[in-house]
């Protein structure tokens, strides 16, 4: 039981640094994407990071299985390095008594990426998308920036000299080029951004508009009140829209909207509903493979490195071979079993070979006394 804890030990910390600085790279890469939230779309920083959080799931899928086999590969080294295989070794204890509890560990691995998949990615990606919408749908904070002349959309271009609380402004100037032809400005003491049943209006009051009807030709209209309508301006897809990542696992077996879908969208819904159940096994093929690589090579170093960076090319080429079928089940279903048994059949190939030596043999034989 000692032995067991400690060799968990020696995996799980490795483990916990590479899951943090891997998920710190790529989150910092990809959180890049949502600088223009606070440039563009005037949010704060608070609004910045909880966006990055909510991403961190979907980051998550990837980042598990390369943290797992880099720790895995990490600590049987550093234990062999050590010479304390070689202890284990004299003590009688197979090559299954070490990979056992990096077993443990693979296993509680396969657990949360499974909970991630199935709940936590879904749960972020679609939370992300819904508060994208509100914030790229936010008019007032978009169009209402004091001094500032502000684009929310192509050919539309906003100046207010001056808020004054909530939805309303003063020295409004609304400029309207998206069709150059026909160019619309228009000209307000005041106005404000109210809310209807057919989307946000854009209510001025007291002031002109001026637009272009033909070459050299300027119509002029004065008015006491004037209402522009905002609805085509709001950017961003609608929320109600679920991508496949947003979808939780009843929704990609059986989509709620799939008389609007294609055949081939459906078909891709269920391959990613498989690849999500099955993709957790790869954990258990990212510890057996390093674990009978490295229990094998003996104690040479050379050796050892060969056997390191041939475990790595086998378990990455498994994966690749995964995701080759994942793109095959996408156009036919009926091939769904395959996903499921690419991981299984790499897992009984790293356990034989784990186990090719024997179960009850150790680690290393002991030397023969010579006969008298």
């Amino acid at each position: 039981m000692r032995l067991a804890r400690y060799i968990f030990d020696e995996a799980f910390r490795p483990f916990v640094f590479f899951t943090a600085a891997l998920t710190a790279i790529v989150w910092l890469s990809q959180s890049l994407r949502y600088v223009n939230v606070i440039v563009d779309q005037g949010q704060s920083a608070g609004i910045f990071l909880y966006l990055i959080v909510l991403m961190l799931p979907s980051l998550m899928i990837f980042v598990l299985p390369a943290a797992l086999l880099f720790a895995t590969f990490y600590a049987l080294f550093r234990l062999q390095t050590d010479s304390e295989l070689v202890v284990v070794a004299a003590a009688g204890r197979s090559r299954f008594t070490v990979a056992a509890p990096l077993m443990v560990l693979a296993l509680l691995v396969a657990l949360l990426h499974l909970a991630v998949n199935l709940y936590l990615m879904p749960l972020g990606q679609r939370t992300l998308k819904d508060r994208m919408f509100e914030i790229r749908g936010d008019l007032i904070t978009n169009i209402l920036r004091e001094g500032q002349f502000t684009t929310p959309s192509d050919g539309l271009t906003v100046y207010v000299r001056e808020r004054t609380g909530g939805g309303s402004a003063r020295g409004i100037l609304v400029h309207d080029n998206r069709d150059p032809a026909t160019a619309t400005t228009y000209m307000a003491e005041a106005g404000e951004i109210v809310d209807s049943d057919a989307g946000p209006r854009f209510l001025l009051v007291n002031g002109n508009v001026q637009r272009i009807e033909g070459p050299g030709r300027i119509a002029t209209l004065t008015f006491d009140r004037y209402v522009i309508d905002l609805a085509p301006f709001q950017k961003g897809e609608r929320a109600d829209q679920r991508g496949t990542q947003e979808r939780y696992l009843p929704e990609l077996l059986n989509p709620p909207d799939a008389a609007n879908l294609d055949e081939k969208k459906v078909r891709s819904y269920i391959a990613d509903a498989h690849e999500r159940l099955s993709s957790p096994l790869y954990s258990f093929i990212f510890v057996l493979i390093p674990a009978a690589a490295i229990l094998a090579a003996g104690s040479a170093r050379t050796s050892i490195a060969w056997r390191i960076g041939l475990a790595a090319l086998i378990a990455l080429t498994i994966r690749m071979v995964g995701l080759g079928v994942r793109g095959a089940v996408g156009g036919n279903n009926d091939l769904w079993p395959l996903l499921y048994l690419v991981p299984l059949l790499g897992i009984a190939g790293a356990a034989l070979w784990l186990s090719g030596w024997s179960r009850r043999k150790p680690l290393r034989e002991p030397p023969q006394e010579a006969s008298a």
